[in-house]
């Protein structure tokens, strides 16, 4: 159970702050008051009575796009953007470096096997054996 106050359920809601006062008045939202009394909302009577909240990151976007930005702010982005696009770069140049990396080992490992192909191949020589005679077919044939 999470209690908020007035002004962030107006954010939330995306209502005015003195909308949600009378909502209370009225008894269509209900809320306590704390110590200081300021009313506290749950956040589920919010969603109860007004349906699907934004989240809070919705709503200071939709204001900081509302607002004029100043010449300095563009500024600031655009130093900010670069910045960005530059360490993306070296992030690239790094991958870059560790695919090459990663294709000479390939490469060196390719070789390897294929050395070691030619190895087995050479220990099991594969060639035609002689055929051999049987052993009283050899000496029948020496003495006659």
């Amino acid at each position: 159970m999470t209690l908020i106050g007035a002004r962030e359920a107006a954010q939330l809601t995306g209502r005015d702050r003195s909308t949600i006062l009378r909502a209370i008045e009225n008894g269509k939202l209900s809320a306590t008051r704390d110590e200081q009394g300021h009313y506290r909302i749950d956040v589920a009577e919010l969603e109860r009575a007004y349906g699907t909240l934004r989240s809070p990151v919705e709503g200071a976007e939709a204001d900081a796009e509302a607002m004029p930005q100043p010449a300095y702010a563009d500024a600031a982005r655009a130093a900010a953007l670069e910045r960005e696009v530059q360490l993306l770069r070296e992030m690239m140049q790094g991958h870059d470096r560790e695919r090459q990396q990663w294709e000479e080992e390939r490469t060196f490992l390719r070789s390897l096997i294929e050395r070691q192909t030619e190895q087995v191949k050479l220990l099991t020589d594969e060639r035609q054996q002689r055929e051999r005679t049987p052993l009283f077919a050899r000496l029948f044939r020496r003495s006659a």
